[in-house]
């Protein structure tokens, strides 16, 4: 299977507490192509969204945009079933010690076979907590990297792929209970192409709305962090649905 990065529009790792300093993906390599010419980007400044979607029914959850008019970047194509990596500035996210945040990282796929109106987006990976290594927030500072598998199963066709980080600093109360509480998600999409391989038809589990796929009283959004910043009990369940097994 041959999979195209065809656009991207921001991942982003971090964002200050106060709004004023945003940590935003650098580039992506490949994995499996280290060697390979032309295996990374750097995104232009100021080309990425700035702040956080809390709203849970809002319009612009899905990829903090109203729309999904992407703007083109760069192409790229790698064998299927491989990985690549999603790369942040670490040195700018640890000189922001003073507005740390803690949670999970999800990655999702859609299809747009039929659009890009009412998408039906599916799991394919998760990072959450562990005593080990911490949250996925830990891993993105420490090692300014998130490693993505993608699925070799997938039905040739155009899809959007979005990841997510989900700040849970203020998750002890709802939004709806508190304005200034709730989880924060740092959500966004880049267009995403498969052109060969098994070919399956598309996966009929696991398949929900953005927004809609989450409740601001999900386990995995409402709860109480230590001081420290851990789960309680150091235990934590990533919300959303099953993720997709490959077949």
């Amino acid at each position: 299977m041959v999979y195209k990065l065809t656009s991207i529009l921001a991942l982003v790792a971090t964002l200050a507490l106060t709004g004023n300093a945003q940590k935003q993906i650098t580039g992506i390599t490949f994995a499996n192509n280290p060697g390979k010419p032309d295996n990374s980007f750097s995104l232009p400044k100021n080309a990425l969204a700035d702040e956080p979607i809390s709203d849970l029914k809002s319009k612009a959850f899905a990829c903090r945009s109203n729309g999904l008019n992407f703007p083109a970047i760069k192409s790229y194509s790698a064998t299927g079933g491989e990985m690549f990596i999603v790369t942040w500035d670490k040195e700018a996210m640890k000189a922001s010690t003073s507005s740390k945040i803690n949670g999970p990282c999800n990655h999702w796929l859609a299809s747009t076979a039929a659009g890009t109106d009412n998408l039906k987006w599916f799991r394919i990976g998760e990072v959450g907590y562990s005593a080990k290594d911490g949250w996925c927030t830990d891993i993105i500072r420490e090692t300014g990297q998130l490693v993505v598998s993608m699925p070799d199963d997938l039905p040739v066709g155009e899809y959007i792929f979005r990841t997510e980080v989900i700040d849970l600093t203020y998750a002890g109360k709802t939004k709806d209970d508190d304005p200034t509480m709730g989880p924060q998600f740092y959500a966004d999409c880049l267009k995403y192409s498969v052109a060969g391989g098994k070919n399956q038809k598309m996966p009929t589990e696991g398949l929900v709305s953005l927004p809609g796929a989450y409740l601001a009283t999900d386990k995995g959004l409402l709860l109480n962090l230590t001081a420290d910043g851990k789960p309680p009990g150091d235990k934590y369940t990533v919300p959303g649905p099953a993720l997709h097994q490959q077949r």
